[in-house]
């Protein structure tokens, strides 16, 4: 393993309130020929749009680690394609922060031939129980505050500008008084658990 970026500040254009409760998330990143699939200002721009959307739960995400992992004996492939791929990343959960797993593609494993941007995943794989996100390299900026959303207990919504719908509309995505409130149930479970330790 490969530490590539440390950064423990929350970055600019994502200021939290004084009240918000910050959590850590920490990448791991797929290496092609050397290098990573996305970069760390890739990086930086998800958790800043996660952030926006968070805002109103006085939720915040900071960066706590960026490392790159290369393919050791089949250990970590770029491309997921089955559900066991996706399983293989279990064991590489760390504890108290949130894991978000960067790949090159990911196959949706509903539809055969169809690629999709992200996916908040469980797994059983070495030991208790762990969830965490998966993104591909193709996903759009929003796109880790989406799996977050999952993350934090809600379903898709069938709303057209909802961060939770696969369906844009006019305007920024956000979460409904509903969505918003089981965010914040889950962040008091988390905390409650010690699954995830605030800054």
């Amino acid at each position: 393993m490969r530490i590539i970026a440390i950064a423990t500040v929350l970055l600019s254009g994502a200021t939290a309130s004084a009240d918000a409760t910050t959590f850590r998330a920490r990448f791991s990143v797929a290496e092609v020929d050397g290098a990573p699939v996305r970069s760390r200002a890739w990086i930086d721009e998800q958790i800043a749009k996660a952030n926006e959307v968070f805002e109103p739960a006085e939720i915040a995400f900071e960066v706590a680690e960026v490392t790159t992992i290369p393919d050791e004996e089949g250990r970590w492939p770029e491309d997921l394609v089955t559900r066991a791929d996706r399983h293989r990343l279990g064991p590489l959960v760390e504890p108290d922060v949130i894991n978000v797993f960067v790949v090159k593609s990911m196959a949706d494993v509903d539809v055969p031939g169809q690629f999709i941007r992200g996916v908040h995943w469980r797994s059983r794989r070495g030991g208790s129980p762990r969830h965490y996100a998966i993104l591909s390299s193709i996903a759009g900026s929003y796109v880790l505050a989406h799996e977050l959303g999952h993350f934090f207990g809600n379903p898709h919504s069938p709303t057209p500008g909802n961060i939770m719908s696969y369906e844009r509309a006019e305007g920024p995505p956000f979460f409904d008084a509903r969505q918003l409130r089981r965010v914040r149930q889950h962040k008091e479970r988390f905390i409650r658990t010690r699954e995830l330790v605030p800054v």
